[in-house]
Protein backbone atom coordinates (compact mmCIF):
# COMPACT_ATOMS: atom_id res chain seq x y z
CA UNK A 1 0.00 0.00 0.00
CA UNK A 2 3.09 2.50 0.82
CA UNK A 3 5.34 1.10 -1.87
CA UNK A 4 7.63 3.79 -3.36
CA UNK A 5 6.39 6.98 -5.13
CA UNK A 6 2.74 6.57 -3.58
CA UNK A 7 1.08 9.98 -3.24
CA UNK A 8 0.06 10.62 0.29
CA UNK A 9 -1.58 13.37 2.41
CA UNK A 10 -0.08 13.93 5.63
CA UNK A 11 -3.17 13.63 8.47
CA UNK A 12 -1.20 14.55 11.81
CA UNK A 13 1.24 16.85 12.77
CA UNK A 14 3.07 20.21 11.84
CA UNK A 15 2.46 19.43 8.07
CA UNK A 16 -1.27 18.18 8.36
CA UNK A 17 -3.27 18.75 4.98
CA UNK A 18 0.11 18.86 3.17
CA UNK A 19 0.78 16.42 -0.16
CA UNK A 20 4.02 14.19 -0.23
CA UNK A 21 5.53 11.41 -1.62
CA UNK A 22 6.70 8.23 -0.11
CA UNK A 23 10.51 8.22 -0.81
CA UNK A 24 11.89 4.89 1.25
CA UNK A 25 9.89 2.59 3.01
CA UNK A 26 12.10 1.45 6.48
CA UNK A 27 9.91 -0.64 7.85
CA UNK A 28 6.00 -1.72 7.99
CA UNK A 29 5.58 1.28 9.60
CA UNK A 30 7.64 3.67 9.03
CA UNK A 31 8.72 5.42 5.38
CA UNK A 32 10.53 8.26 4.42
CA UNK A 33 8.21 10.79 2.66
CA UNK A 34 9.42 14.32 1.09
CA UNK A 35 7.13 17.05 -1.05
CA UNK A 36 5.28 20.03 0.21
CA UNK A 37 6.27 18.88 3.97
CA UNK A 38 9.77 18.39 5.59
CA UNK A 39 11.58 15.26 4.40
CA UNK A 40 11.60 12.58 7.27
CA UNK A 41 10.34 9.56 8.88
CA UNK A 42 6.75 9.22 9.22
CA UNK A 43 4.34 6.60 10.84
CA UNK A 44 1.64 4.96 8.20
CA UNK A 45 -0.84 6.27 10.91
CA UNK A 46 -0.42 9.55 10.41
CA UNK A 47 -0.69 9.23 6.02
CA UNK A 48 -3.66 8.96 3.85
CA UNK A 49 -3.15 7.20 0.93
CA UNK A 50 -4.29 8.41 -2.48
CA UNK A 51 -4.75 5.64 -5.60
CA UNK A 52 -1.94 7.44 -7.76
CA UNK A 53 1.68 6.41 -7.63
CA UNK A 54 4.71 8.08 -9.50
CA UNK A 55 7.44 6.63 -10.92
CA UNK A 56 10.30 7.83 -8.97
CA UNK A 57 13.87 6.42 -7.94
CA UNK A 58 14.38 5.08 -3.90
CA UNK A 59 15.75 7.98 -1.90
CA UNK A 60 15.36 10.41 -4.34
CA UNK A 61 16.62 14.34 -3.71
CA UNK A 62 14.18 16.94 -2.75
CA UNK A 63 14.41 18.47 -6.42
CA UNK A 64 13.83 14.81 -8.08
CA UNK A 65 10.43 15.16 -5.97
CA UNK A 66 9.50 18.29 -6.78
CA UNK A 67 9.94 18.04 -10.44
CA UNK A 68 8.01 15.08 -10.40
CA UNK A 69 5.16 16.55 -8.15
CA UNK A 70 5.10 19.27 -10.90
CA UNK A 71 5.18 16.61 -13.83
CA UNK A 72 1.87 15.29 -12.57
CA UNK A 73 0.53 18.51 -11.91
CA UNK A 74 0.51 18.47 -8.11
CA UNK A 75 1.19 22.03 -6.96
CA UNK A 76 4.76 22.61 -5.10
CA UNK A 77 4.91 25.12 -2.38
CA UNK A 78 8.29 27.14 -2.56
CA UNK A 79 10.12 27.40 0.45
CA UNK A 80 10.23 30.54 1.89
CA UNK A 81 14.29 32.08 2.02
CA UNK A 82 15.29 32.92 5.34
CA UNK A 83 17.60 36.09 5.61
CA UNK A 84 19.82 36.18 8.01
CA UNK A 85 21.61 39.08 9.57
CA UNK A 86 25.57 38.62 9.96
CA UNK A 87 26.54 37.80 13.56
CA UNK A 88 27.92 40.36 15.65
CA UNK A 89 31.62 39.97 16.56
CA UNK A 90 32.24 40.42 20.71
CA UNK A 91 35.29 42.04 22.00
CA UNK A 92 37.29 39.83 24.67
CA UNK A 93 37.94 42.42 27.42
CA UNK A 94 40.88 41.62 29.40
CA UNK A 95 41.21 40.98 33.04
CA UNK A 96 43.03 43.32 35.44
Amino acid sequence: MYEIGRIVIKIAGRDAGNTAIVVDKIDDNIVLIDGNVRRRKCNIKHLEPTQDVLKIKKCATTAEVHKMMSAAEIKVKAKKKVKRSPKKKIEKTSKK
